[in-house]
């Protein structure tokens, strides 16, 4: 049986690459703020009042720090490993910081608070790494898909058409479906209405709240129509042969933008004509407290 190793991949904007790890030059010897958020509660009181009213609260960014040596013992290596740290780890690009522990995988948007901090020992060069993290939510790697309404492919070899034909799709036909978030707080969506042929209308309802976004819009055949409502990435895109515009104007007024509580949500999908030519897809990014 392989053995499990805990392993953090920094990864900037221009794809460059730091893996910090056990087995790794970047040797990680210990890491800090990756389970642990901070919470602020806010609250107001008046002259005579017992204790305080709730207002509401929300976590705030995550600090992660990274300590490691560069394993390395010639100094003329040690310093190009040194530089490179420095050169990937610069605090003008975003990045992405990934971590994994054999098949367990999750990811978190960061910034390098600072260059590298160095400090000299007889054989290693230990360094301490801080990164701010604005959305302190761990995700997975890919988004999650979840299919309302769509084709599923009967085709598969070997081929053996018979006489009274040959289906090679099915569609399927439930309206609804269940779409499971598996985070530890609610997420937005991206809402995918894809037209087969003319459709009046679209809209996606969550059964569960009766909240709904609607589109008041007729969408040909070909047209893809997107819907995000996730915090600082709402907007609505219409891609129809082969141009991209914004589509906020067709949003309907009593729309609301969606999000997933935690656990079963379900969703219903509806046209005011042709519902038969819609196919819609829901994607969301679940969201996790820590690793």
């Amino acid at each position: 049986m392989a053995r499990k190793i805990e392993k953090l991949t920094y990864t900037n904007e221009r794809g460059e690459s730091i893996v910090f790890s056990h087995v790794s030059v970047y040797h990680l010897n210990e890491v800090n703020g990756i389970s642990d958020v901070r919470n602020t509660i806010y609250t107001i009181n008046s002259a005579g009042q017992d204790g305080d009213t709730y207002l509401g609260n929300r976590i705030e960014s995550r600090e992660i720090e990274i300590v490691g040596s560069i394993k390395e013992r010639d100094k003329g290596r040690m310093q190009v490993y040194r530089r490179k740290l420095i050169r990937i780890l610069n605090p003008q690009y975003a990045a992405t910081l990934t971590y994994e522990y054999g098949d367990f995988k999750r990811v978190i948007g960061c910034k390098t608070d600072s260059a590298p901090v160095f400090s000299r020992k007889v054989i290693f060069q230990d360094f301490t790494v801080q990164l701010l993290c604005p959305n302190p939510f761990w995700r997975r790697e890919n988004e999650t898909r979840d299919d309302i309404a769509t084709w599923f492919g009967c085709f598969a070899f070997p081929v053996e058409i018979p006489h009274d034909g040959w289906e090679i799709g099915t569609r399927k036909l439930s309206l609804i479906v269940n779409v499971y978030n598996d985070g530890d707080v609610k997420t937005g969506i991206r809402a995918e209405f894809r037209a087969l042929g003319v459709v009046e209308n679209p809209s996606l309802l969550n059964v569960d709240t009766q909240e709904f976004i609607k589109l008041n819009i007729t969408l040909e055949a070909g047209d893809v129509l997107s819907v995000s409502t996730g915090y600082g990435k709402k907007e609505v895109i219409l891609k129809r042969r082969g141009i991209v515009s914004n589509a906020f104007r067709y949003m309907d007024v009593d729309s609301t933008y969606l999000q997933l509580a935690e656990g079963d949500n379900l969703f219903r999908y509806d046209a005011e004509s042709n519902l038969e030519n819609l196919e819609v897809s829901i994607y969301h990014d679940d969201l996790y407290l820590g690793v």
